[in-house]
């Protein structure tokens, strides 16, 4: 069953929109403020969320960077968005956001149902997980390359990155596309620094999430690091990059 979000403050409008959009495969829920949201986002993975920028406790736009920062796990799910008239972003700035499609008030709530299905059709965008070019990279350091099977174990660490699973001493862990790339992209170039603006430019093209900059990496080698402990072997260089620390180098600081 495919979950949608609708996050919009006119209960009325939001009472048509989750009627037009529900139906044997797909049910449709509402709510009214970012708070709600939030709330929701935490207990339930949704395939769509539509999101209107002017709700009574802020600004849509900041729920749509925690969803693409992966602070939720429907994080990489096509976001349309309502807005008015007078603030419709362009076509550069809605691909900078991650946002899939934008919608203006008034609209046809028939018009909103040919936008969500047109995503459902289109599905998951397929990710290229090619590992950045030693050109891009400084230093050296064996380099295991996981083109086939996709399976890396490290210590108490198995990444299965066909199956999108990942494990730290036998516990599942969940990763949000970002960390995701991030991981791959780490693990593949094994002890090698990978500078800031080619890992930038990386994660764009793998994620779609062309609104990723070098403060947003930061957070997300944060995050990552976190959920996988993994501190001593995600390593930053200041001023420089980030890398996958080889097991000589694991128990350095950094």
């Amino acid at each position: 069953m495919n979950k949608i979000l609708i996050i919009e403050s006119d209960f009325q409008l939001a009472e048509r929109m989750c009627k037009a959009l529900t139906d044997n495969e797909t049910h449709a829920f509402s709510c009214g403020t970012l708070e709600a949201a939030a709330a929701l986002l935490e207990n339930e993975q949704y395939q769509q969320i539509i999101i209107d920028t002017e709700l009574p406790d802020g600004d849509g736009y900041d729920l749509i960077y925690e969803l693409r920062i992966g602070l939720y796990e429907s994080n990489d799910v096509p976001i349309i968005l309502i807005v008015s008239n007078d603030r419709k972003p362009d076509a550069t700035e809605l691909g900078e956001l991650g946002v899939t499609d934008c919608i203006t008030k008034p609209f046809s709530v028939s018009v909103l149902k040919a936008k969500v299905w047109t995503q459902f059709k289109r599905g998951k965008r397929n990710s290229s997980f090619r590992a950045i070019s030693r050109f891009e990279a400084i230093g050296a350091g064996s380099r295991k390359s996981i083109i086939g099977e996709h399976i890396v174990e490290i210590d108490a660490y198995v990444f299965d990155f066909d199956h999108e699973e990942y494990f730290v001493a036998g516990e599942m862990v969940q990763l949000s596309r970002l960390e995701q790339c991030l991981l791959r992209n780490l693990v593949e170039n094994k002890g090698i620094v990978l500078k800031k603006r080619a890992l930038v430019d990386k994660l764009r093209l793998e994620s779609g999430m062309m609104h990723i900059d070098e403060s947003m990496l930061a957070e997300v080698v944060h995050m990552l690091s976190n959920k996988l402990d993994a501190r001593n072997y995600i390593k930053t260089v200041y001023g420089i990059g980030y890398l996958w620390a080889l097991a000589e180098d694991k128990n350095k600081s950094g």
